[in-house]
This record gives C-alpha cells, sequence and structure tokens, in this order.
C-alpha cells in the first residue's frame, strides 16, 4: 500500500513507479492519492473539488498497474481537521483500503504528516517503509510542525530508505540504519533514443518536469533561448516564471504522459537541468538524470550535491553563462567513450535493480520479524 504525496495523474515519478513495480510483481497493491500537505491555492479548488466527488466513492481499477484509491481526508494543517480525519474520515479511509488489498498491508509512506501518522495504525500493517524523498520542511505552504511529524514517521518506520545523499544524513541523525535508495530509469524505453544520434554541434537542448519558478532556475533556460539554442520545455506550466515561455527560441510543448515522454524527446541534443539552490533543490536527487542518461545524450546540470556526484557523466554549470558555454563547448567535449559511459551508468540505475534491492530488503525485514 503506497500512501503517496501525488495523485496518479500528476507527473511521474518514484511514487507511481514503486505501486506499479510491487503490483507487477505480483502483490496486490493500493495506491493512496495524497491525503495533503498544504492548503489549496485558491487557483486549485476546482481540482479539489473534483477529487471530493471522487474521494471515498470506490476505487480505480487498472489493468496494467496498481488499485487507485482517491481518500476524503482533509489537510493537516489546522486542529480543527486534524481532529476530523482522526476522529470521522481516516478510520473509514483505513476500511476501505484494507478491503482493497485484504490482510495486513505492507506500507510505503511518503507525506510525513499527521495524516500519515494517524491512517497507519488503522491499516495493522505488517511492516512500514518510510520512503524520504524530499525535505519536506522547505515546502510551502506545510504545517509548522511538520519536523516533528517526519521525526516521529523516522522512529515509527520499520525501515527508511532515502533518496539522496543530503536527505539519507539527515535521517541517520534519528535512524543510524537508513539506507540509499535512489532515482532510477525505465532503461529500454529511453534507450531507444540511442538509435538516433543528436545533432553535433547541438542545436536543440530540453528540460522536463515541473517547470515552477521555485526550483527552476528560469535565468538559465532565458539565456539558452537567447543565445541561439532551441529549449524544448515539457511539463505543468502552472507556477512557470512570467514571459518564459513566449521567448522566442522556446517550445513549449505541455504535459505529456510518462508513457509518451520518450517519444517527445525525439530530436533533442542534449539535457538541461537548471536547478535554483535553496531549501527545495538541495537535498534533492533528480527522478530524470538517468532517464537523460539513458538515450546517450549529454546532460548540463546545475551543482545540486547529489549531482556532483554523477560529475564524470553530468556537465555541471552555475549560472546561465557557464550553461551557454558548457553547451557550445559541446563539440570539442564530447566523445564516445563519454557517451557509452553514460548509458552504462544508466543501466545499472535501471528500475528493475532499484526494486530488486528494495524487494529484498523488505522480504529480509519481515523473515526477520516472523
Amino acid at each position: 500500500m503506497v500512501l503517496s504525496g501525488v495523485r496518479w495523474d500528476f507527473l511521474w515519478q518514484r511514487h507511481q513507479t514503486l505501486a506499479t513495480l510491487f503490483d507487477r510483481a505480483g502483490y496486490p497493491t493500493a495506491f493512496v492519492e495524497t491525503t495533503g500537505l498544504a492548503n489549496p491555492r485558491p487557483s486549485a479548488l476546482g481540482k479539489v473539488a473534483a477529487r471530493l466527488r471522487k474521494a471515498g466513492s470506490g476505487d480505480e481499477r487498472r489493468d496494467d498497474g496498481p488499485i487507485v484509491y482517491s481518500p476524503l481526508a482533509l489537510p493537516p494543517t489546522f486542529r480543527a481537521f486534524r481532529v476530523a480525519n482522526r476522529g470521522f474520515l481516516l478510520p473509514r479511509v483505513a476500511r476501505d483500503l484494507l478491503k482493497l488489498v485484504g490482510g495486513r498491508p505492507v506500507v510505503v509512506a511518503y507525506p510525513p504528516t499527521r495524516t500519515t501518522l494517524d491512517l497507519i495504525p488503522h491499516l495493522d500493517p505488517r511492516l512500514v517503509l518510510y520512503d524520504c524523498a524530499d525535505d519536506y520542511e522547505h515546502f510551502p505552504g506545510v504545517p509548522k510542525d511538520i519536523a516533528a511529524t517526519e521525526q516521529e514517521l523516522l522512529a515509527r518506520a520499520d525501515l527508511v530508505s532515502c533518496t539522496s545523499k543530503p536527505l539519507l544524513e539527515k535521517a541517520r541523525r534519528v535512524r543510524p540504519d537508513a539506507f540509499p535508495s535512489g532515482p532510477a530509469v525505465d532503461y529500454p524505453r529511453f534507450a531507444a533514443l540511442q538509435g538516433h544520434p543528436p545533432a553535433a554541434p547541438a542545436r536543440t537542448v530540453c528540460f522536463f518536469g515541473q517547470l515552477g519558478r521555485e526550483r527552476l532556475d528560469s535565468d538559465v533556460l532565458r539565456a539558452v533561448a537567447r543565445s541561439g539554442f532551441r529549449v524544448r520545455l515539457i511539463g505543468s506550466a502552472g507556477r512557470a516564471e512570467k514571459g518564459l515561455l513566449e521567448e522566442p527560441n522556446v517550445d513549449y510543448r505541455g504535459e505529456v504522459s510518462h508513457g509518451r515522454l520518450p517519444a517527445s524527446l525525439a530530436g533533442v541534443d542534449a539535457f538541461v537541468l537548471p536547478y535554483r539552490a535553496g531549501g527545495l533543490t538541495l537535498a534533492i536527487s533528480p527522478a530524470k538524470t538517468y532517464e537523460c542518461l539513458a538515450t546517450g545524450r549529454p546532460v548540463v546540470a546545475s551543482p545540486l550535491p547529489d549531482l556532483k556526484e554523477l560529475s564524470d557523466h553530468v556537465y555541471l554549470a552555475k549560472g546561465p553563462e557557464s550553461f551557454v558555454n558548457t553547451l557550445r563547448n559541446l563539440r570539442y567535449t564530447e566523445t564516445a567513450e563519454k557517451v557509452r559511459a553514460r548509458t552504462r551508468v544508466a543501466r545499472e540505475n535501471s528500475w528493475e535493480a532499484r526494486f530488486g534491492e528494495l524487494e529484498g530488503v523488505i522480504l529480509r525485514a519481515l523473515e526477520d520479524g516472523s
């Protein structure tokens, strides 16, 4: 049972991938859409209303994936909301979920909120894995006690995995047994682009993912576009910096499903991962890194701590001028050996390998606890 921090139809990431892989491995799996982290923005109230109409009305069964359940729960931001969740809403959610999966589940938890902590006991799980994928303290609008509730979840979970080195170092202050489980890639799908070599010199560069100004350095993208490169952007532009998408050399393709993403990357010569330095980014290990590397294309990225670990395979650049110069110099710096090394490290970090590691840890913990 995956207690996700995102909706099923949100930008595809670790939450949906792991739920899908558990289901494919033969474990009846429920993907529980987010129970909330912050109060919704006024602009999102329409989506919230639609979700509330769907919430708790049943489950959505998929032929090629897990059961998707949309819980009826209030954000964990106010005391009154928490009382309502604890006393009325979460017991119903738990009853629904236990009917869906049958028996005592293994729970994979994401948002470390009071809602998650209050829901877990109702599920009577065989094991709880806290899969720490973000530094939630820096998210806008989160509950004031998010650090305390995360500490409680760290202490209560049977297993703790972390997707980046900074998150692992932080978690080990409470859980010395926390272990790394970084991002990965569906290698065959992205490796299909290797059969179409990029142009030299590079002409089209791409960023795919959330285009929100809180994490993305739009100054870099604007500078790259103004220097003559075609910049292809794929993803949600709801919180993109004003004016970026109207730049003459910016080709905005909108949101694309994860299944269609590799085809949308055709014609891309290089990838850029320009992140702002700050609390929202310094602890992340971008999920898309190995997807980019699997294509064989060069990747130019901001020097986040986890990306520095990949400096043999990723070009690190800081600021607009450095990104532009690095992209212009690819004609001189790229070699066939670098391409082979990128694809090799991506293959070693396939989702099959990552899931096998995680499944093995869970099975051993269940055996030790039986």
